[in-house]
């Protein structure tokens, strides 16, 4: 239980004309030999009160005005202008008191709890230890008299009394001052006393009551009541007991009622008036029971009178607050319950007192919550009480409320409280009484406090306003609510705003104590300013913690009360960020009351983050000692700035979290870039003259990229300036710091001073220090603060997100993937390359030095630890943007991904070159960068055999050819390594090298060792297929596999010879396939097809080669030359016209004439576009180009199966042929003989291409019985080709729409079709005028059986010849079977028959036989 209590700064003033009494008290004081007097290390000085000032710093006066909150103003607390400044004069010499003052302000000690542009919170610094132990089981009751400055903390037994405020003299003992009670409370539960300090010349008195007893206890002095003497203690005290205080009774309050009175509460409602002197001044204690007589009340409220002035009406007080009436010698008591009752007292110095009018607000309360809305819903379980209440200070308008012209209006602030077992809303109503009457013009709910009140016991809380009334403290428990008072200036946008329903909330806030740790308020009161002092306050007393101050700042010059009528996130998070971390008594991790919408945390989280790394928040200073430190701070504050927000609002969205990550990479790699600069300026002394490079880079940079220092202000050091200024603007150092190295080395070589190589060299050094402290730190803080941030560990990868990671694309750009970073540290590894190039290539500088070997192995040690990063800041630069939504963006990205990994492959080779051939190995495993692993090591590998033939060359021997060996070995086994550890991947990087080396034999040999990754390589590259078959045949064994390998090299040839050997081969290898395996290979018989027909088609391009060999013979050796002697000559007429077909024509032409592989259907092109004029006429090639051409189109579409591309090409081809002649000419029969129309169909190209179709059906059949050859012409070309009639050729090709039927031309463009299509159409053209003009369509049937006729009579006439020639064959053998037999003697020929001599045929019986034909079998 504590009291709402503060005292007057006034004096005791004792009747002047009263001679001086020597009581006991004194008597004692004044008999007492000096050497026995008990010194106090107290003095009056000590108490002097301070001066009292206004809010606006003008003293008080003494105007009857109600003092705020209900304490009580007396103008007697300060002495007359005369008497004080004699009192100064003695003690403090004049004018130097004020700077005494502000000396001891600066001083002070206080601790800043928390703070924001609205308020501060502190602890005092005068809190003694007893109140600052947490775990203190005593349990402390609190009292402030702000007047006086000192504070009083009572226990069971004792009082604790301490200067709160400073004193007018800073040498004033802090020390506090325990007083021994008399009296002690009788059990641990019993109510704590009640202590009250009293203002009294020379120094304060003290009051002691005990609440259970009611015994009291006065001291006229502190000196007194703190006299270690017990008997003296009780001698010098005046003691009483308070009447009235029946049993089970118990006294909850006391508060000042005049300068020696006090109204005392009693648990039962009842209320005593205490007085501590008689009317002649005696300290003497008098207590009497406040009643009312009934002549003394009239009116409505009759019925209360008894109420408040029986002793058997038990009532709630909710509180009693006096404030100055009309008159110096009254004071003016308002009495309020719980339950909105109010009394209105006057009292007298002498103890009389009168009821001046009653009344019950609680209607009018209840009416005024429920027009502001917050009434709770579930109205059949409301409780209400009034808390507390408080006097505001008189509005001065002239149109106050009055009751009459003599009697203004006294202003209360009520608290209230409307709960129901699941809510509970506090508001603060402005009331104004008058006699029978309140008007509650202004509430203000307390919206940001609605905790429910405590089920075991009545919620206790207090209000405080002090001057000048415009917020008001509601203090409560544990907690301390911020109340602006202020009304919203009307103004037109109030005015609009009001018409919109959207009239700004007035200013409110909490203050949390932590819960479960024993804070408690015990006390508190109005903090009255002092000199210099703006704004309210006031003084808060902590169990466990000890006092506090709450203050509110004024209004700033300027704003309005509505430019803070509501907290925001940022003061929130700052509140938490900043002062969350630093004490154990406020709670600022926020309430449930105070939502922010999502946006707005979302801002104020920006905001924040920015403000810490560029140092613009108020609560970072701007300069100090050490720079180390106060980025510690900073990087501490966005750590605990991410943990608040995650545990305390609802999740922020990705992109929000990743933008907080990436501001406190950069605040933890400046403390990294910061260690460096302290290290290289720790060394500045060895190297006299040199530059530090940082200090340049800073200044260097461009005054729009930081924040310049001001000199003007003393701000020299750029580079602290820098650190606590810039680091939100960190990604420069990376790109600064080559720029800033390559600018010092030209300018010391502009200058005719340039720096020697090892003074160069320290400066890259420092360079690769910056960059790889800046961009290592930021990536290991990224990774290992991931989950800090809410980000799943799997997205993350050594600090890159993950390739998959979902949201990727819509994340704005990392300043680690920025255009300042990825470009530049790429420059300063190459700036080393050259300079480790230069000083290998020259053994000294100008100086006669170049720079040490151990410098150039250090830097390339960190060379190897910056190509990590390089190769990180590309990876994350490349998969950013191939994330994203654009696809010109996402070209972007692949093109750094394929341009770096080319890039790559010759970083990580050129850092093996550096002697750095681990680090190349572990970067390319890192990366898993295959191609690089296989250059590195191939080269190496090959340099050191190269090395080592050159050794063993030279006889050399020893340790240097050890050493090649063992770096051969070591490559061999790395290579032999990642055939296990990679597989494919590592295979095909590696074999790649030796395809594209041409070293084919070497890698044959690794199917030796390798046999299953060879097989697999070159299987799955089919342009390894040329060479892939010997390594089917030697190391697989297989001649299936060989035939494969072999048909897709047959793809790959491009000259005829190389194709045709390539097919032919395959051939044989299919052929040569075991029976069984060659069923299981179901492209094996198809693919034997497609070989005849390609094969067939080869022939035909060499058969047309071959013709055409005799006129590129007449043109020079010259690709050419030869190109333009074959279109001079066959192509010329025909194309004449159709330039799309004539380009096409010599494009076929120059394949053809450098023996290049035409596809068939550019060969069916060449072949039908040649002039028939310009070739011979009695050339089989010349009779059979169309047939041939024909037959092409059929073997096309044999081998693809697309019919829609061979109609479209036979339609072409067929076109060609018949406009080919001058049919119109033709169809002239008139004077024309039947021989001449005979002749000159026949000599037709249509004519003689049917005729060969005709004939291309002829076979040969032998019959034994007569022996006779007969030719058939039933499987002609025509059965299963029949020509079209030529109405039906028309159209074909001759417009997009027609080409586009074919899938030859299905990627072609529009405008490439549409100059074919024009071409096309002129043979169509054509064509239509021989069908018109000739009559082709009525001869047409006439011409096919003329043809087959001729081609019948040909196959007749043939059949005769060879009939004939087959006779005479035969004719002869029988003529030479007969001379056999003649010369032989055979049938009596040369012979006698009968006779025993033997003749010439008996001679060949002998030697010989005749066979079945008559022809002698010789013998053996």
């Amino acid at each position: 239980m504590f009291s709402n209590t503060s005292l007057p700064a006034s004096t005791t003033s004792r009747n002047p004309r009263r001679r001086q009494r020597t009581g006991s008290d004194d008597s004692v004081a004044v008999r007492q030999p000096p050497k026995r007097l008990k010194r106090s290390g107290l003095t009056a000085e000590t108490f002097k009160p301070p001066v009292t000032y206004s809010a606006n710093g003008h003293r008080n006066k003494a105007e009857a005005s109600p003092a705020v909150n209900g304490y009580v103003r007396d103008t007697r607390s300060q002495s007359p202008a005369g008497r004080e400044n004699t009192s100064l004069a003695i003690r403090n010499r004049g004018g130097r008191r004020s700077e005494r003052e502000r000396k001891s302000d600066r001083s002070s000690g206080n601790v800043e709890l928390t703070k924001n542009d609205t308020y501060a919170v502190g602890r005092l610094a005068t809190t003694p230890l007893q109140l600052q132990e947490q775990g203190n089981a005593a349990k402390w009751h609190g009292e402030f008299a702000p007047s006086l400055g000192y504070a009083i903390a009572t226990t069971r037994t004792q009082a604790l009394i301490w200067r709160y405020k400073p004193g007018p003299n800073p040498h004033d003992s802090s020390k506090p001052i325990i007083v021994q009670l008399l009296h002690v409370a009788d059990g641990p539960d019993d109510p704590l006393p009640l202590g009250v300090l009293i203002p009294s010349s020379p120094e304060p008195g003290l009051l002691i009551v005990m609440p259970t007893s009611g015994k009291a206890t006065y001291w006229e002095t502190l000196s007194s009541a703190a006299s270690v003497d017990r008997g003296r203690q009780q001698q010098q005290a005046v003691q009483g007991t308070v009447i009235a205080l029946a049993s089970g009774e118990h006294i909850t309050n006391i508060v000042e009622a005049e300068p020696l009175g006090f109204l005392i509460t009693i648990s039962s409602g009842k209320i005593v008036h205490l007085t501590i002197a008689d009317p002649q001044g005696k300290a003497k204690i008098s207590t009497q029971l406040l009643r009312s007589s009934v002549s003394e009340t009239s009116g409505i409220f009759s019925s209360l009178r008894n109420v408040f002035g029986g002793a058997s009406w038990l009532r709630d007080v909710a509180a009693v607050k006096v404030t100055k009436s009309g008159h110096n010698a009254r004071r003016q008591c308002v009495i309020g319950t719980t339950k909105g009752a109010l009394q209105v007292w006057d009292l007298h110095w002498n103890g009389v007192h009168s009821l001046n009018y009653e009344l019950d607000a609680k209607s009018r309360l209840l009416e005024s919550i429920r027009d502001t809305g917050t009434f709770p819903r579930d109205s059949d379980h409301q409780y209400f009480k009034v808390l507390d209440f408080a006097f505001l200070p008189p509005v001065v308008t002239g149109q106050e409320v009055t009751s009459s012209a003599s009697s203004p209006a006294t202003r209360i602030l009520f608290l209230t409280v409307i709960s129901s077992p699941t809510t509970a809303r506090y508001n603060l109503h402005v009331g104004n009484i008058t006699p029978g009457e309140i008007d509650i013009p202004i509430v203000h709910p307390l919206n940001c406090y609605q905790t429910l009140p405590d089920s075991t016991s009545s919620p206790i809380a207090h209000v405080l306003v002090p001057e000048p009334g415009q917020t008001a403290y509601v203090i409560f428990d544990t907690s301390v609510v911020l109340v602006s008072l202020e009304e919203i200036e009307e103004s037109p946008d109030s005015q609009l705003q009001t018409e919109a329903r959207r009239v700004p909330d007035p200013f409110q806030d909490v203050v949390d104590f932590h819960k479960g740790k024993g804070f408690t308020v015990v006390g508190c009161a109005v903090d009255v300013p002092g000199k210099g002092q703006d704004g309210s306050a006031c003084t808060i007393m902590v169990q466990g913690y000890g006092v506090i101050r709450v203050s509110v700042a004024p209004v700033e010059e300027g704003l309005t009360s509505a430019d803070r009528t509501a907290i925001t996130a940022v003061t929130k998070l700052e509140q938490a960020v900043f002062y969350g971390s630093q004490q154990s008594l406020l709670d600022l991790s926020g309430r449930s009351e105070i939502q922010f919408a999502t946006e707005e945390v979302r801002d104020a989280a920006l905001r924040i983050s920015r403000s810490i790394t560029s140092s613009s928040s108020s609560h970072l200073s701007t300069a100090g000692p050490s720079i180390g430190q106060h980025l510690q701070k900073r990087a501490i504050a966005l750590v605990d700035l991410i943990k608040h927000l995650r545990k305390h609002y609802p999740p922020l969205d990705y992109v929000t979290r990743w933008q907080l990550l990436w501001e406190a990479e950069k605040m933890a790699a400046a403390r990294a870039i910061w260690q460096v600069y302290s290290d290289h300026f720790s060394h500045r002394h060895e190297f006299e003259g040199e530059k530090i490079l940082l200090y340049e880079l800073i200044e260097s940079i461009s005054e729009k990229h930081k924040i310049e220092n001001r000199p003007a202000h003393y701000e020299t050091d750029h580079v602290r300036h820098w650190f606590i200024k810039d680091v939100w603007r960190l990604e420069l150092i990376v790109p600064w710091a080559y720029r800033a190295l390559d600018t010092l080395y030209r300018e010391s070589v502009e200058d005719d001073r340039p720096m020697s190589s090892a003074a160069h060299g320290r400066l890259i050094s420092q360079a690769y220090d910056l960059q790889l402290s800046s961009l290592e730190t930021a990536y290991s803080f990224r990774q290992s603060n991931a989950s800090l941030y809410g980000f799943d560990e799997d997205i993350m990868v050594e600090g890159l997100p993950a390739r998959d990671y979902k949201d990727l694309g819509d994340l704005p750009e990392s300043w680690t993937a920025s255009d300042w970073i990825w470009p530049a540290v790429g420059q300063l590894s190459e700036y080393f390359q050259k300079f480790a190039g230069d000083s290998a290539s020259s053994s000294s500088d100008e100086e006669g030095e170049g720079p040490p070997q151990d410098m150039l192995m250090m830097i390339a040690e960190k060379n190897a630890r910056l190509i990590d990063i390089i190769c990180k800041t590309h990876t994350e630069r490349w998969q950013l943007l191939q994330a994203r939504h654009d696809p010109a963006t996402r070209k972007q990205g692949k093109d750094i991904e394929r341009k770096f990994a080319v890039q790559r492959k010759s970083i990580l080779k050129g850092l093996a070159e550096m002697g750095q051939l681990s680090a190349a190995i572990e970067l390319g495993e890192k990366y898993k960068d295959m191609d690089a692993l296989a250059d590195v090591l191939d080269s190496e590998n090959l340099e050191s055999q190269e090395m080592l033939s050159d050794v063993v060359k030279s006889g050399e021997s020893g340790e240097k050819l050890e050493i090649l060996r063992d770096k051969i070995a070591l490559c061999e086994s790395y290579v032999n390594e990642y055939f296990d550890k990679y597989g494919t991947a590592w295979a095909n990087a590696f074999f790649i090298r030796f395809v594209a080396s041409n070293r084919i034999a070497r890698l044959l040999a690794f199917g030796r060792k390798q046999r299953h990754h060879l097989t697999t390589f070159l299987r799955n590259h089919p342009e390894c297929s040329n060479f892939s078959w010997i390594n089917e045949v030697s190391s697989e064994g297989g001649y299936a596999s060989a035939a494969k390998c072999l048909r897709a090299a047959t793809k790959q040839a491009d000259t005829v010879w190389a194709k045709k050997i390539q097919m032919s081969i395959s051939k044989l290898a299919s052929l040569a396939v075991d029976p069984g395996k060659q069923k299981e290979d179901n492209n094996a018989e198809p693919f034997l097809r497609t070989v005849d027909g390609r094969l067939e088609v080869l022939a035909s391009q060499e058969q047309l080669y071959d013709y055409l060999l005799p006129t590129l013979r007449t043109a020079l050796n010259d690709t050419p030359a030869r190109i333009d002697v074959v279109m001079e000559q066959h192509g010329k007429r025909f194309v004449k016209g159709k330039p799309a077909l004539r380009k096409a024509m010599k494009l076929h032409v120059a394949k053809l004439v450098e023996e290049k592989v035409l596809d068939t259907e550019d060969l069916v092109d060449t072949i039908s576009l040649m002039d028939e004029d310009s070739l011979d006429p009695d050339s089989d090639f010349t009779i059979r180009r169309f047939l041939k051409a024909l037959e092409l189109v059929q073997l096309e579409a044999m081998d693809t199966g697309e019919m829609a591309r061979k109609d479209l090409q036979e339609r072409i081809v067929w076109r060609r042929c018949i406009i080919q002649d001058d049919w119109p000419k033709i169809n002239r029969t008139e004077s024309k003989d039947e021989a001449q129309v005979k002749k000159e169909t026949q000599v037709t190209t249509l004519f003689k291409t049917l005729m060969e179709g005709f004939k291309s059906g002829m076979v040969v059949l032998f019959r034994i019985i007569p022996p006779l050859m007969v030719l058939t012409l039933d499987a002609d070309f025509w059965r299963d080709n029949p020509p079209p009639e030529p109405s039906t050729l028309l159209g074909a090709g001759a417009t997009v729409e027609s080409l586009r039927t074919s899938s030859r031309y299905k990627d072609a463009p529009d405008s490439a079709l549409s100059l074919i299509a024009r071409d096309l159409e002129t043979e169509d053209r054509a064509l239509q005028r021989c069908i018109e003009k000739g009559r082709l369509e009525e001869w047409w049937k006439g011409i096919i059986d003329a043809a087959r006729a001729s081609a019948r009579s040909e196959a007749d006439r043939i059949g005769e010849e060879e009939s004939r020639r087959s006779e005479a064959e035969e004719g002869f053998r029988e003529q030479m079977r007969r001379d056999d037999r003649a010369a032989w003697g055979v049938n009596g020929v040369d012979g006698v028959a009968g006779t025993g001599d033997a003749g010439p045929g008996d001679a060949g019986r002998e030697g010989g036989a005749m066979d079945e034909d008559g022809d002698v079998s010789m013998g053996m």
